[in-house]
């Protein structure tokens, strides 16, 4: 740069190049995102460039919090020593430190972007503090990322981005090395460069700000029209962690916590027609049993991992890719149209054995965590004896701790297996874990103590390890695994059956969640769009097409089994009830539907939206009223669900 000899000029085109070049990458990083995430329609290149615009904002925010420093010290130093000999000795030494600085940040952050691109795959969403959980588990959280190698082109374009990142800034550093060299200046100059300097750090605190207008940037700024992936591509990952670091202090999210607390139990009282028993507790009451099997059978409930309903009607190689799952909806009781409380396996647990949604983006399953009455509880109480199969850790999510303090008395996992019959660091396939299992509960039933058991299978999650007997069922990994699940599914179920005790066995099968589809909704309802069944020789076959929660399966099982139970929760024995509509969220959206409405409310930018289900068109000024109803029963709901959690609400009445 010889041609820039003023050491105050050349300090300041530095760290704005420097800063220029950040904004650069992070771009690219978004681009990566948008071409690993086209929608099903195809990019449109008009929406794409708009919201690249907009992420530039987002970058320039983060950007500039990190470039605060350097902006403040590089032209601050050079004002100082501008017409000083040792501006040629210092400056040189402040550049190269400024290229450290960036290095040393930027490396891990271009990391960050890159790493987001592929989990925005898996849950239609950028990175939120919820991944801190992660750390815990450092072996699972490794074989995620390293053990599927699809992740392994993703970790190559991170370590090419942060390499061409590294020789630009060092490169950039090595030319404004050189040739500084002090410049006589009148008291008028330094006036104008102390005021040039003043005006550098306003830009940069209101790139700090994000925005001109009345507030600071927020993630609704993010959305430009109807299109969900557009208007989620603009936000930057780091930013969203914070947000939702910021959001998930809260106990009872603001916009929840804005509704009025017994105006919200009252409505919930009335809709799902509750008289309570208890006065300290109002949502408790009598569950009233509605026995439909003799004696005292067993329960095995089998969780189906990722197994949206929307799985049920895709095929591979013109063959389904479920057959097992899709001919069983003719021997049971089948709900088609139901609900996951959310789209982690720790929130299924807790909906499905004891009836609460998750506060959005928090885990379900720390350790202290609540107490909880639900299916354990009540069929321990009962005289059965309680008991779950996992293929890995039991450590992960805590479900050791959690379950144990809630009514779960063994469990059987990857400490109990075969060491070579782990696949990944998940553990065992499902197929080995089903086997075990029958086998453990052959033995189990020879005791004459009837079991409740739960299976978590999880071959259907990534890294995925697909046996070689499945790899010509469908074109990709994905499909192929979906196929051997099913197959896993039917080997159990048909083996059980032949047993003494599958003979005496209720079974009910439902997804711990969905999968994030392509869907054209701002919320992704395939992740939350779930198969049950409820499966008995002495249970009639029929489908049920009412809305129906994961919170609904205790108190249904409960019920036809004659156990007599108290309800705390929003569950309703769906057999003998119906809602409305199923309520649920993601960690970002509150949804609810009916089958052929969609509401949900994004809790980040504060927007609504509802969709006829098969149709992407945002119909909220369409049909106000109809919105207006689904939005009260999904945010009553949540805010009463949470108040439950909140009051420790969820122990045993007795």
């Amino acid at each position: 740069m010889r041609h820039l000899t003023h050491p105050f000029l050349r300090s300041i085109v530095y760290v704005v190049s420097l800063h220029l070049i950040c904004l650069l990458f992070l771009t690219l990083c978004r681009i990566v995102l948008a071409l690993s995430n086209i929608p099903i329609d195809g990019l449109d290149m008009g929406l794409l460039i708009h919201s690249l615009a907009i992420g530039v904002k987002f970058d320039n925010l983060i950007a500039s919090y990190i470039s605060t420093l350097p902006w403040l010290v590089l032209p601050l130093t050079a004002l100082i020593l501008n017409a000083r000999t040792s501006v040629a000795q210092v400056m040189p030494y402040m550049v190269k430190s400024a290229a450290w600085y960036y290095g040393i940040i930027y490396t891990p952050l271009i990391f960050l972007h890159i790493a987001n691109a592929r989990y925005f795959h898996f849950f239609d969403n950028h990175f939120n503090i919820g991944i801190i959980e992660w750390f815990g588990f450092v072996n699972e959280t490794a074989g995620l990322v390293f053990d599927d190698k699809t992740n392994h082109i993703f970790l190559f374009i991170a370590l090419i981005f942060i390499a061409l990142f590294l020789f630009t800034i060092s490169f950039l550093s090595r030319r404004f090395s050189r040739d500084w060299q002090p410049v006589p200046s009148h008291f008028k100059h330094y006036a104008t460069m102390s005021a040039v300097s003043l005006l550098l750090w306003g830009v940069c605190f209101c790139g700090m700000r994000g925005s001109f207008q009345r507030y600071p940037l927020r993630v609704s700024f993010a959305y430009f029209g109807n299109h969900p992936f557009y208007n989620k591509l603009g936000v930057n990952p780091l930013f969203n962690i914070i947000k939702s670091a910021e959001y998930g202090r809260v106990g009872i999210p603001k916009v929840l916590q804005a509704i009025d607390e017994k105006d919200a139990i009252a409505y919930v009282q009335r809709t799902l027609d509750i008289e309570p028993i208890d006065s300290l507790r109002p949502l408790v009451r009598e569950g009233v049993v509605h026995q439909q099997v003799t004696g005292k059978p067993n329960v095995v409930l089998i969780f189906m991992e990722s197994m949206t309903s929307y799985n049920l009607e895709r095929q591979g190689n013109g063959e389904w890719l479920t057959p097992y799952l899709r001919q069983l909806r003719e021997k049971s009781i089948y709900f088609s149209n139901a609900y996951s409380t959310s789209i982690h396996t720790n929130n299924g647990i807790v909906g499905v054995h004891y009836g609460f949604l998750p506060n959005f983006a928090k885990p379900s399953m720390n350790v202290n965590a609540e107490r909880y009455t639900g299916l354990p509880y009540y069929m321990q109480k009962a005289g059965y004896r309680t008991l779950c199969f996992v293929t890995g850790n039991p450590q992960y999510d805590n479900m050791n701790s959690f379950w144990r303090d809630n009514s779960i008395e063994e469990i059987y996992s990857l400490y109990d297996y075969p060491a070579d019959k782990a696949v990944n660091r998940f553990g065992v396939q499902d197929d080995y874990m089903f086997e075990w299992g029958l086998n453990k509960l052959n033995e189990i039933s020879d005791s004459g103590q009837p079991f409740f058991a739960s299976f978590l299978t999880v071959s259907n999650h990534a890294p995925l390890v697909v046996p070689e007997a499945y790899v010509q069922r469908a074109p990709t990994q994905d499909e192929q695994i979906i196929a051997y699940a099913d197959d896993a599914i039917r080997q159990f179920m048909e083996a059980a059956e032949q047993t003494a005790w599958g003979k005496n066995t209720v079974f009910v099968l439902v997804a711990d969640h969905g999968t994030p589809l392509p869907s054209p909704y701002d919320m992704c309802l395939p992740y939350n769009s779930i198969p049950i069944y409820i499966c008995s020789p002495q249970l009639t076959p029929q489908e049920i097409i009412t809305p129906i929660s994961q919170i609904d399966i205790w108190e249904t099982v409960l019920s036809l089994l004659g156990i007599p139970y108290s309800n705390n929760c929003l569950g309703i024995d769906a057999l003998n009830q119906t809602r409305e509509y199923a309520f649920f969220v993601s960690d970002t959206h509150l949804g609810a539907s009916d089958g052929e409405y969609f509401y949900c409310f994004n809790m980040q930018s504060q927007t609504d939206f509802l969709y006829r289900i098969g149709s992407g068109d945002n119909l909220i000024d369409s049909y106000p009223d109809r919105a207006a109803r689904m939005r009260e029963y999904a945010q009553k709901m949540q805010r009463v669900n949470l108040l439950i959690i909140d009051n420790h609400w969820t122990e045993p009445c007795e």
